[in-house]
């Protein structure tokens, strides 16, 4: 049997892209998340599967040099750094997501920077990265450019697009943008015809019921699970726990409420009996009455805010689930039952199957399913990187051309500075972490002339 590729995920997290190349054909060797919920999470599910397990380090990123992931990536395959064919990741991008010079202070954009210093470290075949749409319209429109610039000279041919997990069976509007790079000795022509990104297409199982752009909807994800009677009790051992900091309660299941109803139910039952997690946080009286007064597909306003309550509709798809979802679930009301949804049917939503399981309080597990990259998203765009190199000789999924974006940014002093340091770099092996202080302080600077230019009017290039 042919090896698998190997892969390095960084913000892991709880493991949905890592879920996903594995899905597609890769070999997650080593993993990197900081929290330790989260990577208790991505261990947990190791233990439950046949697959070669990864190595988790659980560390800032900020902390991870060329030294720690040597080690890791020996003891876990005995290979060495280069032989990682793939880096991947999804850089937390809640500092992208608002617009405004404030950003340009949110250390959370540093994790950005921090995921291309681990490219530069590594020099993998390939690499592919999860972001939010706001990276796009930040700062000028520059940020992609700026990237463009910075992987050009680490020897590398990128391209970008906004890919929505509902084109590839997830059951929720939840458009990224994902970058794609791929070595410039291995692109090719790649450089003038641009780099291929998935097709709308369905993973495995799924294509016979529901074709490219049918759209799964929230009735068809979650129909089979039960109502959630008798749920109050569960509710009140799940606030003993939370109040505790500990999760007690991990083998507490239930049974599905029907058979399967559909091609979407099967694959998520594939590997389970059972249904795990299906529990809720407790509803007041007060917003009780408040979600009785919703119908489905509705929303209610609330302090101002327009949407501040949404019910789901079992018709069409979900909204976007989000990492606040662990602090309150008024965006998340179950279409015809007045409770919001559990944690199942979150996972549901994000295309994570019934045996695939999260560590930690009831609220902890909220926000990892809802900061996931989701696994049937991963697998496309694991595929789609995997077909170019030619690591995959199996089935071929739909691909479209997306052209690789060359326009030069008006910042010439700071971008000899930055052409410099890599050079330097690449060349004398500089210490990782010195290298990472002078391009992070570059890297900044040019967001902040990107953004001073944008508030005296300035003509801005748009990526």
């Amino acid at each position: 049997m042919k090896e698998r590729p190997v892969a390095i995920d960084f913000f892991a997290g709880a493991g949905g892209l890592s879920e996903g190349l594995h899905m597609a054909g890769w070999d997650v060797a080593v993993a990197v998340e900081k929290d330790p919920f989260a990577a208790r999470s991505y261990e947990l599910n190791q233990s439950m599967t046949r697959r070669r397990r990864t190595a988790v380090l659980v560390a800032d990123i900020e902390n991870i040099g060329r030294q720690e992931l040597s080690q890791a990536l020996m003891q876990s395959r005995g290979k060495a750094l280069t032989e990682v064919d793939l880096i991947a990741g999804g850089p937390p991008c809640q500092g992208f997501s608002h617009i405004g010079s404030r950003a340009l202070d949110d250390p959370r954009n540093r994790l950005f920077f921090h995921f291309v210093r681990m490219i530069s470290i590594v020099r993998p075949k390939a690499f592919i990265a999860e972001n939010v749409k706001g990276i796009l319209s930040f700062a000028g429109r520059r940020i992609p450019a700026i990237l463009e610039m910075i992987f050009d000279r680490l020897g590398y041919v990128i391209a970008y697009d906004v890919l929505n997990s509902i084109d590839f069976g997830v059951p929720q509007d939840r458009p990224r943008v994902i970058f794609f790079g791929i070595r410039k000795d291995l692109a090719g022509g790649m450089a003038e015809t641009g780099i291929q990104v998935p097709a709308a297409c369905m993973p495995e199982g799924l294509r016979r019921e529901f074709a490219p752009g049918r759209i799964i909807t929230v009735g068809e994800a979650l129909s089979d699970l039960p109502p959630g009677r008798g749920i109050a009790l569960e509710q009140r051992i799940w606030a003993v726990q939370e109040e505790n900091g500990q999760n007690q309660n991990d083998d507490y299941c239930v049974q599905y409420q029907t058979a399967p109803q559909n091609s979407y139910q099967r694959v998520m039952r594939k590997r389970s009996c059972m249904v795990f997690d299906h529990h809720t946080k407790g509803m007041s009286e007060g917003r009780l009455n408040k979600v009785q007064m919703i119908p489905e597909g509705s929303t209610a306003a609330s302090a101002g805010r327009q949407n501040a309550w949404r019910r789901l509709n079992r018709s069409s798809y979900s909204h976007t689930l989000q990492a606040h979802m662990g602090k309150d679930l008024k965006e998340f009301i179950h279409p015809s039952i007045h409770r919001w949804i559990t944690v199942r049917e979150a996972a549901r939503l994000q295309s994570f199957r019934d045996d695939y399981r999260f560590s930690g309080a009831q609220s902890v597990q909220l926000r990892q399913i809802g900061n996931a990259v989701p696994p049937h998203l991963g697998w496309a765009i694991g595929r789609a990187i995997g077909e170019q190199l030619g690591v995959f000789e199996d089935e071929q999924i739909p691909l479209r051309g997306v052209k690789v974006k060359q326009k030069g940014l008006n910042l010439v002093n700071v971008a000899k500075e930055l052409l410099h340091v890599l050079e330097y770099k690449q060349e004398a092996h500089a210490d990782d972490e010195v290298i990472a202080d002078v391009l992070e302080k570059i890297f900044n600077c040019m967001l902040a002339e990107a953004s001073a230019n944008e508030d005296t009017g300035m003509p801005t290039a748009k990526a």
